[in-house]
């Protein structure tokens, strides 16, 4: 409709799509008072939604945080890619934080290092170079990001 050519990718996050429904129906048969956190690009997110109630949560990982913290439950099973899990324990050292599939790890993610990081801007590697027209949209864009909040 909007009269643009569009190049649909019918491709996924492997490691959310993995997370299924049901390992949300094992959490819920294991404990059905279960806490649930839920990154929305799971694969699980409508069967979360659907079954389990007012204990089920869509949030982005900021979101997670803020619930939590502000939860007076100190237990809470997370559906997203594992590595969010030290993030979690590390800001909210005092509350539990389980994955709802332990396998859920993006070992792509997990090629970032600080040390890759710290290199690559000390020594100028891995260069990106993204068109004029595409960086100046997505600068203004990010500047309203960072002015509201």
């Amino acid at each position: 409709m909007s009269g643009r050519k569009l190049h649909l990718w019918l491709g996924e996050c492997h490691v959310h799509a993995g997370i299924r429904p049901g390992d949300i129906e094992r959490i819920l048969a294991e404990e059905p008072g279960a806490e649930l956190l839920v990154h929305p690009e799971c694969g699980c997110a409508s069967q979360a939604m659907a079954f389990a109630g007012g204990q089920t949560h869509i949030l982005s990982t900021e979101g997670m945080l803020d619930f939590a913290r502000s939860s007076r439950h100190d237990r809470f099973r997370v559906a997203t890619e594992v590595g969010i899990l030290h993030r979690l324990h590390g800001e909210l050292p005092n509350k539990r934080f389980e994955p709802v599939n332990p396998d859920a790890v993006c070992r792509f993610m997990k090629m970032i290092t600080l040390e890759k990081l710290r290199d690559s801007l000390r020594d100028w590697q891995f260069e990106v170079t993204v068109d004029e027209e595409i960086a100046a949209r997505a600068r203004k864009a990010i500047e309203r990001m960072v002015a509201t909040g």
